[in-house]
């Protein structure tokens, strides 16, 4: 488990673990947090809003498999392009991440 001394420490971290997730796959805001030890799926969706944009930001998606709010058309072409694997959804966005499927497991930071 990693201890963060500065809340730096923890946005370069949560950067590292969403630039490790391979093509094709993601995880959920809270399993982000949860691979340092603790809660904060908000603390990630945070991070990921002022210093993801670089990242592959539509492999993080919501804990119900629903693509980032606002971005969901732009995240649906990057599925597409990468093989994700999607379900149709009564949600705005019409699909969601099948996450039995897509959902990638981070080894320990």
């Amino acid at each position: 488990m990693a201890v963060f001394e500065r809340s730096g420490d923890y946005t370069e971290a949560v950067l590292e673990v969403v630039a490790r997730i391979p093509a094709g796959r993601v995880m959920t805001y809270g399993d982000v947090a949860w691979t340092f030890g603790r809660a904060g799926a908000r603390a990630v969706g945070m991070v990921m809003r002022y210093h993801g944009s670089g990242l592959p930001w539509w492999r993080v998606v919501k804990a119900g498999g629903h693509p980032p709010s606002g971005l969901e058309a732009e995240a649906r072409a990057h599925y597409d392009a990468e093989g994700t694997p999607l379900l149709p959804s009564d949600s705005p966005a019409g699909y969601r991440i099948d996450l039995p499927r897509a959902l990638w497991t981070h080894p320990d930071p």
